[in-house]
């Protein structure tokens, strides 16, 4: 029986798609108080591939389309399978920027910046 389980497991392990196991794609941010939020597209850096970015895909509720295009976090670096840290992030609502980490959950990314070790951020939700 365990074996069958074990099996069965495995089956559907390998059928999950991996871009569920990355975080490269569209990400939704948190909503502020005005209702406004971001899709931010993330994706390896065009300077190193093996670290990750995040850009500004499309705003909503808000009248600042010029940050479109517009790095969110950069250089990012591996420090686990779902870890990311090392690099920058711009939040957008005080036009300030912190030392970034990233985490990968297995339906959300967390998305933090940190000031020494005193750390705050986002949950943000995969649109694609």
């Amino acid at each position: 029986m365990k074996k069958l389980i074990g099996a069965a497991l495995t089956a559907i392990a390998m059928t999950t798609p991996a871009a569920a196991n990355e975080p490269y794609g569209i990400w939704e941010t948190k909503r502020d108080r005005k209702g406004a939020y971001l899709h931010v597209r993330v994706h390896p850096c065009d300077n190193n591939a093996e670290m990750l970015c995040g850009t500004v895909h499309q705003t909503f509720n808000t009248p600042h389309t010029e940050i479109v295009g517009r790095p969110i976090f950069w250089d990012l670096q591996p420090t686990s399978n779902t870890k990311w840290g090392g690099g920058t992030v711009w939040d957008a609502e005080t036009d300030r920027n912190f030392d970034a980490k990233v985490i990968m959950g297995s339906t959300r990314l967390r998305v933090e910046g940190c000031v020494g070790f005193l750390c705050d951020g986002q949950n943000w939700s995969r649109v694609q």
